[in-house]
């Protein structure tokens, strides 16, 4: 500790710029790392919120694609002993032409047997919100919306908005308001309910159906009846649980989890490469200082020891400031993310509130940490070696040795063929990274002979 604040605080104050530029290279690598997860993990669990809202009680969906299917089908499942309730679903995207607010998820459901699976909670209860029940059915331009959907457009009841849907401009009128909680609460508020068969005449479904959704008999477990659906409808249908569409997200999410965990291990090796070079020249700018140190009785293990805790300092320092920039960075991720699902679905998840994992910011500021005394490693091990004597004479430089480089030209030779073969022989994703760690790696290595000869 005397030797840290009595030597590495001063050496610190006068080149603040090198250390700086070494904090921040930690901190570049530890926010990348901290706002991509952050975000990830918000998004994948309030997508899977949402899911667990629009499904209720449902225990299975049984769906055939984009074309949907005929209502001989919704019977044939309703007739089946194993299943307790099976309702009709129409799902459509409607773009509300409001800045800020984004499409609209639009359920098209039998409003008296889908109340099995799902409580619509309607403001006031049905009579008192639905004015006229029959007016509802009977109107296709019917809609039930969630309350903090009205509350953020200044709509309420007999409200007409027009939205644009595929086929075009639609005007609707507001006829009921859903209380907050539950299946109003899915996509942020952003979802409304209306009749099937009114769904199906505007979205042009005519008689066909999305999905359908199922509750299962009694005593019956999940399986048999999936078992059961599958028999009855044929193997042009999928019957799966509604978590399978969260699952199915999480699945598109990976290729994006895998590229930001590329550059996040990028952005903290730039900062390891930074830290070694700042180590290795207030090694070689500060000879002397160890010199004098040697020569007062400091051992090598002190020496090594001054120069780690240094590392472990600023790492440290820098891992601090890299969580804070991840959670300014996380906003921003979540609303790319929300871009891209709103591409997959139609419908962006409105939540803005990211979740924090107390197991998440204590893993990277161990590891900033960690990356910081690894890289400070070898130049702590070069001063400890550094020779009193040599140190105190003047004139004489630290200069790499010829057999050192030509280890280092060597071992980025064997990476680079490594490179070549899992670019060329590998056509998966982990040989296509794979090689790119190791061109990445060669390269940092072959830099100080790089460096000589350009100098040359």
């Amino acid at each position: 500790m005397i030797l840290l604040r009595l030597l590495s605080w001063q050496y610190a104050r006068k080149h603040r710029a090198r250390s700086v530029l070494t904090v921040l290279g930690i901190a570049l690598g530890v926010g990348v790392f901290v706002g991509m997860h952050a975000a990830n993990q918000s998004i994948l669990a309030a997508f899977g919120q949402t899911v667990d809202r629009i499904a209720g009680s449902t225990a299975l969906q049984v769906s055939a694609g984009e074309s949907g299917f005929d209502e001989e089908v919704l019977e044939a499942v309703q007739q089946l002993p194993e299943v307790r309730v099976a309702v009709p679903i129409v799902e459509a995207v409607a773009a509300t032409g409001i800045r800020g607010q984004g499409n609209l998820l639009i359920l098209g459901v039998d409003m008296v047997g889908d109340r099995g699976l799902r409580d619509y909670s309607l403001e006031g209860g049905q009579q008192e919100t639905v004015e006229d029940p029959l007016v509802f059915l009977a109107q296709p331009d019917s809609l039930v919306v969630s309350r903090e959907f009205a509350a953020r457009n200044g709509l309420d009841l007999n409200s007409r908005p027009v939205m644009w849907t595929m086929d075009g401009p639609k005007q609707f009128t507001i006829r009921g308001l859903m209380r907050s909680g539950g299946l109003a609460s899915a996509f942020g508020g952003n979802l409304a309910v209306m009749d099937i068969y009114a769904a199906q005449k505007v979205f042009g479904r005519g008689r066909k159906f999305d999905r359908i959704d199922v509750a299962v008999q009694e005593g019956v477990t999940v399986e048999q009846c999936r078992t059961a659906i599958e028999r009855r409808v044929g193997p042009a249908f999928e019957v799966r649980p509604p978590s399978g569409r969260s699952q199915q997200f999480d699945f598109m999410m990976q290729g994006y989890s895998t590229s930001m965990n590329i550059s996040s291990a990028f952005a903290l090796f730039i900062g390891l490469f930074i830290i070694y070079n700042s180590f290795s020249i207030a090694v070689t700018q500060r000879r002397s200082e160890i010199g004098i140190l040697r020569a007062l009785g400091a051992t090598r293990r002190q020496i090594r020891r001054m120069f780690v805790g240094e590392s472990a300092v600023l790492g440290l320092l820098g891992s601090t400031l890299g969580i804070g920039l991840g959670m300014l960075l996380a906003g921003g991720l979540m609303r790319y993310i929300n871009h891209v699902m709103e591409g997959a679905y139609g419908v962006a998840e409105q939540s803005r509130d990211v979740v924090w994992s107390p197991v998440l910011l204590l893993a990277a500021l161990g590891f900033g940490a960690a990356a910081s005394l690894v890289a400070a490693w070898l130049p702590a091990r070069a001063a400890a070696a550094v020779d009193p004597v040599q140190a105190l004479q003047k004139g004489k430089l630290q200069v790499l040795s010829a057999g050192e480089n030509r280890r280092r030209r060597a071992v980025a030779g064997i990476l680079l063929v490594g490179c070549l073969a899992c670019l060329l022989l590998g056509s998966s994703r982990v040989f296509f990274y794979g090689g790119y760690a190791l061109l990445i790696t060669a390269t940092v290595l072959l830099t100080p002979s790089l460096s000589l000869w350009l100098a040359r």
